[in-house]
């Protein structure tokens, strides 16, 4: 058992290789994409001049180079391999002469740029067609009430209060977030060298921002449960002034001059930004340009997810909360892993401007906090409609302070925490066990194909380029996407037909 939610941190002589995660349970999503079309390298033809030099090099294609048999050898690649020979040179005379100047006009329209932000696909997936927006204000959380609180001798037992707990010290002026704010950095320092969870302090950022919640407090204006808490950001969003990297060397400099839309949130709440938090690179695992993150509880492992500095930094006490974000497993694992609580909001809950994007209708945005209250104190501050994304509502969510538990039925699957079973069975909520059960065989490969040619076209310049090349992890990102330039545009909109198929 953990004692007291808190980490203590050792030392280690020889890293270890982690675990990746594991068997993801999905989500799938219905989108489109813009027309993929991609001519394969005569990979196969001995009379060939051509040679494979990566990324680095784009060979302009040109039917005359290109014989019937290379060609017929390439839309095997497609799985298209069943045109007659005058078919196969009619379609190489077209693509040059009429595909590829369409699809270079269209890229340099909307792909010169890498990670999505200024071109978000309008096209997403939609839970509910039928969807009516709710043009009353958003209904807030009655969060529980902290009496008596006091506050600890010592920095490690404040540092592992909740948020409501040190939301309370604040308003009752026992601590002012300027102290507060310099408790949490000193730990983060103290700790990131161990831990490897952080790649930005906003310490600047974060003085001025504690200093205008203590002056406002002094004028009797207090913004709520966050108000002068401290937090870090998952370095996929994006802050004026500092830099966001996107976990990756291509892109170690980068400052992007936008507010992500949950940044504004929770400036507007309040909150205290103290540092970026690690991304695996392009937010892939935990691997990233300055090492690899560690779980608190465990050095010798590594903390798993792309959101691993927000559950690293969390999980050892080295901010009260941070924003992760989930395409497919990302909040979920390394929250497990680390030990804390996370939540993953419906689909469309959390706004992403100013987020990097790997798939429009797959990303979402969450909590990393030391308590399912927390999550829920976060979250209801941070939802609503996002103007800039069309995926986000104002969703009406049914105040999880007020629900009687004993009214709920949980499901569980076979692999469950049977200890967190009992506990809820014993506290009257119905508990059923159930089986994830597909009618078709692809569900990988349907998830696969979704967030691949996504990022793909979020990063096809990145490819182009050749930067794929010193990626962090060439098993990763690279191999896929490289894979991903196979996909015809039939098949990945075919693919997304599994969608009812499976409803």
């Amino acid at each position: 058992m953990l004692k007291n939610n808190k980490c203590h941190l050792n030392t280690v002589s020889e890293p270890t290789r982690g675990s990746g995660g594991g068997t993801y349970k999905f989500h799938f999503s219905l989108i489109c994409s813009y027309l993929l079309f991609f001519v394969v390298p005569l990979l196969a033809c001995p009379s060939s001049s051509h040679s494979i030099m990566g990324s680095m090099k784009q060979n302009q294609f040109s039917d005359k180079e290109c014989s019937v048999p290379c060609l017929r050898c390439s839309l095997g690649l497609l799985d298209a391999n069943f045109f007659k020979d005058d078919q196969i040179d009619e379609i190489a005379k077209g693509v040059n002469e009429l595909n590829v100047p369409i699809i270079k006009a269209n890229r340099d329209l909307v792909a010169s740029k890498n990670g999505g932000l200024q071109y978000p696909s309008p096209l997403v997936f939609s839970a509910d067609w039928d969807y009516k927006p709710v043009h009353c204000a958003t209904k807030r959380f009655i969060y529980p009430s902290i009496s008596e609180i006091r506050r600890p001798e010592s920095e490690e037992d404040i540092a592992f209060l909740t948020v409501l707990e040190l939301g309370e010290l604040i308003k009752t002026k026992q601590i002012t977030s300027q102290e507060l704010t310099q408790l949490f950095l000193r730990r983060l320092k103290k700790y990131n060298p161990i831990l490897e969870a952080v790649v930005t302090y906003t310490e600047e950022l974060a003085s001025k921002q504690a200093k205008e919640a203590d002056e406002l407090l002094s004028q009797g204006v207090y913004l709520g449960p966050l108000h002068g808490i401290p937090y870090g950001l998952k370095d996929i969003i994006s802050v004026p002034e500092y830099k966001t990297t996107w976990g990756s060397k291509s892109f170690k400099n980068q400052v992007i001059d936008m507010e992500a839309w949950i940044y504004k949130r929770l400036k507007s709440a309040g909150a205290v930004l103290v540092a970026k938090l690690v991304s695996g690179s392009l937010a892939y695992d935990d691997v990233w340009f300055g090492g690899r993150t560690r779980n608190p509880w465990n050095i010798e492992e590594f903390s798993t997810g792309s959101s691993a500095g927000p559950a690293a930094s969390t999980s050892a006490g080295m901010v009260p909360f941070a924003i992760g974000s989930e395409t497919a497993g990302s909040i979920t694992y390394p929250a497990a892993r680390c030990g804390v609580t996370a939540l993953r909001p419906t689909f469309g809950t959390v706004g992403r401007t100013g987020i990097m994007s790997i798939s429009e209708s797959l990303d979402k945005l969450g909590p990393f906090c030391r308590s399912a209250t927390d999550c829920a104190v976060v979250l209801d501050i941070v939802r609503g409609r996002d103007p800039e994304d069309p995926s986000s509502k104002d969703i009406p969510i049914d105040d999880p302070f007020l629900v009687d538990i004993t009214k709920l039925t949980v499901g569980y699957l076979d692999d469950a925490e049977m200890e967190v079973v009992d506990v809820l069975a014993s506290m009257g909520v119905k508990m059923v066990p159930f089986k994830l059960n597909y009618t078709v065989d692809s569900v990988q490969g349907i998830l696969n194909f979704t967030m691949d040619v996504d990022m793909l076209a979020h990063f096809d310049q990145w490819q182009r380029s050749g930067e794929d090349n010193v990626y962090e992890a060439q098993d990763q990102w690279p191999t896929e996407l490289r894979r991903a330039r196979l996909v015809p545009a039939v098949d990945y909109i075919q693919v997304f037909y599994f969608v009812p198929l499976n409803s």
